[in-house]
């Protein structure tokens, strides 16, 4: 018997979650966020998906866009106490991460006004599974620029995730 074919459509999917932090100065490998939800980040619950690639939006004016990893997470733990401080990963808490990346390529898309900076990275291939239960995944972002980073508010940085879903 013939495997019923999926349309593309239903098994690709783009996701966008503004990455929420505080106004704040961050140091070099402090939260930028908490862990934030990936809503229907795989198809059925306690599925799993593949994250494929991440593009990153910056809509501070400013070039100030730091290197930072890419936690995925498969529920809300955080692995700080707040935005704009030091890490604080318990072994349980680690075992709960379910991959990263690093994103550092920054570009400014309105050189003349230093506005409309993004970064991407592609071609990730991390598989990703959500808890029983559940189809969100929780991402965070940690500060690896090796200096401060200062938003101007809490809703200026993006990300539209790239999901090829179970």
């Amino acid at each position: 018997m013939a495997s019923p074919k999926v349309k593309v459509s239903d098994a690709i999917d783009l996701i966008d979650v503004t990455l929420t932090t505080a106004a704040a100065t961050m140091g070099n490998n402090e939260a930028i966020t908490l862990s934030i939800e990936i809503p229907n980040a795989v198809a059925s619950v306690g599925g799993s998906s593949i994250i494929q690639s991440i593009t990153l939006f910056n809509l501070d004016d400013s070039v100030e866009s730091p290197a930072m990893d890419i936690v995925f997470i498969e529920d809300a733990t955080n692995f700080a106490s707040d935005e704009s401080e030091a890490l604080n990963v318990t072994d349980s808490n680690v075992l709960k991460a379910l991959g990263s990346t690093t994103i550092s390529n920054w570009t400014t898309l309105s050189p003349s006004t230093n506005i409309n900076e993004m970064a991407s990275k592609q071609n990730i291939g991390m598989v990703v599974k959500a808890p029983a239960g559940s189809t969100s995944i929780y991402v965070m972002a940690i500060n690896r620029s090796g200096a401060d980073y200062t938003p101007s508010a809490a809703n200026v940085l993006r990300a539209r995730i790239g999901i090829v879903k179970d």
